[in-house]
């Protein structure tokens, strides 16, 4: 029996989970939604999911905040992240992202297949690890 990878999708916009959702689910992915970081850092602890996709801008906690956050924890630090957003990152923000650990960022605005492909990808990196 196959094992179900399960990702954590967190972002407060609920038009953005739903339609990212429907792309991972029907890829046949487990999907797991959080709508703030704080919800996302709950989740991602009790769930172990094994891939977050997160957007930076959001309310309560941000992206950046909260993947400092799920790096720093035991529990969490292992879970590759990767930021879905449309936000244009700075150069600064580029490097303490990548000194986070995160994988990188796909933009909201990519076509369905090539979201999936990077996932997928991004997944199966982090198992050959």
């Amino acid at each position: 029996m196959d094992k179900k990878i399960h990702i954590l999708l967190v972002d407060e916009d609920e038009i953005n989970r739903r339609f990212f959702g429907s792309k991972l689910a029907s890829a046949g992915f487990e999907v797991l939604y959080g709508k703030d970081g704080n919800e996302g850092r709950e989740i991602a602890r009790r769930f172990q999911p094994d891939l977050i996709l997160m957007d930076i801008n959001m309310p309560v906690m941000d992206g950046i905040k909260t993947s400092s956050l799920l790096k720093e924890e035991k529990e969490t630090s292992n879970i590759p992240i990767i930021f879905l957003t449309n936000v244009d990152l700075s150069i600064e923000e580029e490097k303490a992202v990548k000194e986070l650990g995160v994988l990188g960022c796909i933009p909201k605005s990519i076509e369905a297949e090539e979201f999936i492909k990077i996932v997928k990808k991004a997944l199966s990196n982090h198992a050959d690890n």
